[in-house]
């Protein structure tokens, strides 16, 4: 049998666990498992759901539960799932207001016994903010992997442990691997080729520096060339790379090219260079460097308009616009060096065109033609003499051998007598004198112009 006291003590307890149920600011209520009507709820349920007392004790716990929600899992499946488990954490789930409004709450409850009812003790803790910025954070998270995903860069991240812990398409695709095999590894570990290169070097700087880098590399191993850019992350870094192992091979060919073509425009005695629209310089072989430098005493880097005579300068202008307006076209250029009695030049100048035939510059080849150029001039000029003896030959010497000839015809004929025959001696010997004039003549021309040669 208790005593007094004893049951005040007990009425004392019930009245404390009363207070601690309805002060708490945890949302906590008991409901019926067999009716599901509410058969208490604390303030702070009153203040989360928007009720007042009097309307939640007219409810049932399914009142709370979104229409979605009971469809997707009703209330008495979820109940009897564990039927024989005292406690359950029943996890995320979504109740809504009086005002309408859905929030998540986290579901934590006992069975117990109330007012000689079977009932449910629960507490139901808001935790919408938490939930929603979560769900924002993995749609952001969704959002950046598709991005990672559909850019054409290879794309990869790196933890402080250098384990992977993200990978793109295109970086599976350049390092012949998949994110299955590769995330949560250690990326040395997986391409231990790469710890003695530059990509060892430039990781390590960006990991222990927090700075940006951006270089690029050949890795045998794959046979690929790529351009990395690499920047430092809040526990790490991320990796962006290209492959450009079929521009850097081009490259190299273009290299290769110039280095051979080079070879051969420096390997000539002609002068090779071009200019752009401003009449400067753009490229030069050796021979017309040694030219500019035997004119100046400059370097073509160090020359200036003001090197050369405004009278050159006018006739190099000249040619330059002329070539501009689009004409292919070759001069002749004489000039008197240090050293040099006559130099002569002939100078090919052609346009540069781009591919929609715009002119940019031009290009001017000059070769020494001095030699050819002077042969060329004697042999004109013995031709010019060979045309003058030979019109000597066809005027003056005809006039005197015809009358020799007819002179002596008429002799031979007998037509003249004899009183006549002295008198046609004398004008034979007459025309033979005129006739020996014109060959000293022609002999005296021929000495003279092998003088001028010699």
């Amino acid at each position: 049998m208790m005593t007094n006291q004893q049951t005040e003590t007990g009425s004392e307890s019930l009245v404390h666990y009363q207070q601690i149920f309805e002060e708490s600011p945890i949302p906590k209520y008991i409901f019926d498992l067999e009716t599901f009507f509410f058969l208490a709820v604390n303030k702070a349920t009153l203040l989360q759901y928007g009720y007042t007392r009097e309307e939640f004790l007219s409810m049932k716990i399914t009142d709370l539960r979104p229409e979605e929600e009971e469809a997707a899992k009703s209330l008495k499946e979820v109940l009897t799932k564990n039927p024989d488990v005292t406690y359950s954490d029943y996890g995320r789930g979504k109740h809504k207001r009086k005002n309408g409004d859905v929030f998540y709450v986290h579901v934590y409850a006992h069975t117990t016994q109330y007012k000689g009812r079977d009932a449910h003790f629960t507490m139901a803790i808001d935790i919408d903010l938490k939930v929603r910025t979560e769900i924002a954070l993995e749609e952001k998270n969704a959002e950046i992997e598709d991005i990672l995903e559909s850019v054409t860069d290879g794309f990869f991240a790196l933890n402080a442990k250098w384990e992977v812990t993200f990978m793109n398409s295109e970086a599976e695709q350049m390092l012949k691997c998949s994110r299955e095999e590769l995330l949560g590894k250690n990326y040395w570990d997986w391409f231990p080729k790469a710890v003695n290169s530059r990509f060892y070097v430039e990781y390590n700087r960006v990991m222990s520096e927090r700075v940006s880098t951006y270089f690029t590399e050949y890795y045998p191993p794959l046979d690929i060339w790529v351009a990395v850019r690499a920047y430092p992350s809040r526990d790490g870094l991320v990796i962006y790379f290209v492959d450009i192992t079929e521009q850097q091979r081009i490259q190299e060919k273009i290299e290769k090219d110039e280095q051979n073509l080079r070879a051969i425009i420096n390997n000539t005695t002609d002068m090779i260079w071009s200019i752009d629209r401003d009449f400067n310089i753009i490229s030069a072989n050796e021979p017309f460097n040694r030219r500019m430098q035997q004119i100046t005493g400059k370097r073509i880097d160090r020359i200036s308009h003001g090197d050369f005579p405004q009278e050159t300068q006018k006739k190099w202008i000249e040619f330059y616009k002329r070539g501009f307006l689009g004409e292919s076209f070759n001069a002749i250029w004489h000039e008197q060096l240090p050293g040099v009695l006559d130099l002569y030049e002939e100078i090919r100048f052609n346009p540069i065109v781009d591919a929609e035939g715009e002119i940019l510059g031009l290009c001017c080849i000059c070769r020494d033609i001095t030699e050819n150029y002077l042969y060329t001039k004697r042999i004109e000029e013995q031709n010019d003499q060979l045309r003058k003896i030979a019109w000597i030959q066809s005027h003056e010497v005809r006039a005197p051998l015809s009358d020799i000839l007819g002179l002596v015809s008429l002799v031979r004929e007998g037509i003249i007598s004899e009183q006549e025959q002295a008198k046609v001696i004398e004008l034979i010997s007459q025309a033979a004198n005129k006739l020996d004039a014109v060959v000293a003549k022609t002999v005296q021309e021929t000495h003279n112009k092998e003088n001028e040669q010699q």
